[in-house]
């Protein structure tokens, strides 16, 4: 049985720990203050500053904001077309065989609706029949779905493949449409107005929904411009933030811990974009695992 004094003492160390360990995490919120001072000053003093997010980019130059459309109409119109069949894919997936209550009452509206479209669409005269082939297979697809009220694997990934012979058109276009405006309001900028020394300095932070995607083609754009391979030096993707405020903060993040980095690692800016303890877990992890095989 444990003694009075036993727990007493338990009691005493306990209650000595909680006390430092307040105060040690007193102290580290000065740490943490000090730190984003430090950070939003490194955000004030970017210059220049690309901020791209969705249609717009934001142009921070010595102390001025300006701000251009890059994606046009056009693209989100191609975008819209194009996936009328993925839609239909995707209702569909998980209801191979007859056709659910819920799903037929979905698409019979859906086929309403893009018989409806279909006749007011507007693109331009060399690309109208396009769109109007990926309609027209889509209606003549969910006419005989809702007509057998049945899913049937091979017919809808012949379905899937016609689509994607269509829609492959409009892939390229929509590129070309975006990747040519955002040249279009950029180039200039970056040739024109910044100088030699802005050339040096500027920073692309891309704002965007999720993980970028391989072959993203605002970076792969940003890229080519700077003649970068890969981020970090000049450009900042910040994933699934809409908020121009919190990706300018992971901006700063960037940029403060590369400053730091290479001041206490030796000139290593990248050192602290890893993991902190990536190191010494990397090593323990290897010493548990030893361990653990050795007492098999």
């Amino acid at each position: 049985m444990i003694s009075n004094n036993h727990l007493l003492l338990i009691f005493i160390f306990t209650f000595i720990i909680s006390i430092y360990s307040d105060e040690l995490f007193d102290l580290n919120k000065k740490f943490i203050s000090t730190y984003d001072h430090a950070r939003d000053y490194l955000i004030s003093i970017t210059n220049p500053l690309i901020i791209c997010n969705g249609d717009n980019v934001v142009i921070i130059h010595r102390g001025k904001r300006y701000q251009e459309q890059v994606i046009p109409k056009l693209y989100h119109d191609l975008k819209s077309i194009s996936h009328m069949p993925f839609k239909i894919y995707l209702t569909v997936m998980f209801n191979l065989g007859i056709l659910s209550d819920d799903n037929y009452t979905e698409l019979k509206q859906y086929l309403q609706d893009i018989r409806s479209i279909r006749n007011s669409i507007q693109f331009p005269t060399d690309i109208q029949q396009t769109q109007y082939d990926i309609i027209d297979l889509s209606i003549e697809y969910l006419e005989t779905i809702l007509k057998t009220k049945f899913i049937d694997q091979t017919q809808l990934n012949e379905f899937c493949q016609q689509a994607r012979h269509l829609f492959s058109v409009n892939i390229d276009l929509a590129a070309r449409a975006q990747l040519d405006m955002l040249d279009t309001k950029i180039r200039p900028w970056y040739e024109e107005r910044f100088n030699d020394t802005e050339r040096n300095t500027l920073k692309i932070l891309i704002m965007g929904p999720k993980t970028a995607r391989y072959g993203y083609i605002e970076k792969t754009y940003f890229y080519a411009l700077l003649g970068e391979r890969q981020e970090g030096n000049h450009i900042i993707y910040a994933e699934n933030i809409d908020n121009e405020q919190r990706a300018l903060e992971i901006l700063g993040v960037w940029l403060l811990d590369a400053k730091a980095s290479a001041s206490f690692f030796s000139g290593d800016s990248e050192r602290l974009h890893r993991d902190v303890l990536a190191d010494a877990g990397v090593a323990h992890i290897k010493r548990i695992f030893k361990t653990s095989k050795s007492e098999l």
